[in-house]
């Protein structure tokens, strides 16, 4: 996945930086006197996005490790062989038990990287495709009680740990966007709202005690872990295609013809294929994107010199 947004940002640099050569010294000429060069509206554009993703605290309960979810904590420390690892690994005199589950899950800030096709017409108003890819992480800590030695009125030992899953999301947005003049042709406020559908795809759920690290997932099926038995381990798919909804609103920032800066923040009431936790709930996103218009020619009007 990664490769080929490198792949997509060099091709689009590329073209981006012939765009403005092409377009600087004509620019100055014109842009005072048209106001449809100094919007390039009226053509295809295609851009990249830059932004950061602040998924739902919701979905993210996916990756608490409670018992009632599908990776949970005590399919490890229920196993009789992994429960005697992780005894020998805390050194402990009796034995040791699930204190505390996290209590504060959460997704970490993610980068957003994509790109959108948009087509707008000269009323202002235009519909756009745009797909974008974050990699998320969420994490916490939970606890154990590890027994005391026996001995009178010794406390009892409580250690923390982490917690972590990993999960690959796509967005991907069908939107209708509205753009309104002002004074300045350079300045052209927007908003943009539509349907999202999203990809999650679980790559990683662990914990970590001590120096052994634990999958959540359960490869064994109906199974449990047992060394030096040959068993066949399965491949487990988590996640899937979520939908809902995105709206967004931003300012384009036209430097010539061909070439714009539109930073902005979005809104996203969505529902994520994470089992359990498959409800609506809003994430949010700031993102600037780079756009090239008239990428793929066509464009509404021709210029010429003496039109200007």
């Amino acid at each position: 996945m990664k490769q080929v947004f490198y792949i997509i940002i060099s091709v689009f640099f590329v073209f981006l930086s012939q765009s403005i050569s092409a377009q600087s010294d004509e620019y100055d000429d014109y842009t005072d006197d048209s106001d449809q060069a100094a919007t390039s509206f009226g053509h295809w554009d295609l851009g990249l996005n830059f932004g950061l993703y602040w998924p739902s605290k919701f979905h993210a309960g996916f990756y608490d490790g409670s018992p009632e979810n599908v990776n949970n904590i005590d399919y490890v420390l229920n196993n009789q062989y992994w429960h005697d690892e992780i005894k020998t690994a805390l050194n402990v005199a009796d034995d040791f038990y699930l204190r505390e589950l996290p209590t504060n899950m959460r997704y970490t800030t993610a980068f957003q990287i994509g790109m959108y096709f948009r087509k707008t017409f000269d009323n202002y108003t235009g519909f756009s495709l745009q797909f974008d890819y974050s990699k998320l992480t969420a994490s916490d800590f939970f606890t154990l009680e590890i027994d005391p030695q026996p001995s009178i009125g010794k406390e009892p030992d409580i250690r923390i740990y982490p917690i972590w899953g990993i999960e690959d999301r796509i967005n991907i947005d069908l939107l209708f966007s509205k753009y309104f003049k002002t004074n300045s042709k350079m300045i052209v406020p927007f908003f943009e709202g539509g349907l999202n559908i999203n990809s999650s795809f679980v790559k990683e759920h662990k914990i970590q005690i001590e120096n052994l690290t634990y999958s959540l997932v359960n490869v064994y099926l109906n199974g449990g872990y047992v060394p030096g038995s040959g068993q066949n381990t399965y491949h487990v798919q988590q996640g899937g295609i979520g939908w809902g909804v995105s709206a967004a609103a931003g300012v384009k920032l036209v430097f010539n013809e061909s070439v714009s800066i539109d930073p902005g923040f979005r809104i996203y009431y969505q529902k994520v294929k994470l089992e359990g936790y498959e409800e609506f709930k809003p994430s949010f996103a700031l993102f600037v994107r780079l756009s090239l218009s008239d990428f793929f020619g066509g464009g509404e009007e021709d210029y010429t010199d003496e039109e200007y």
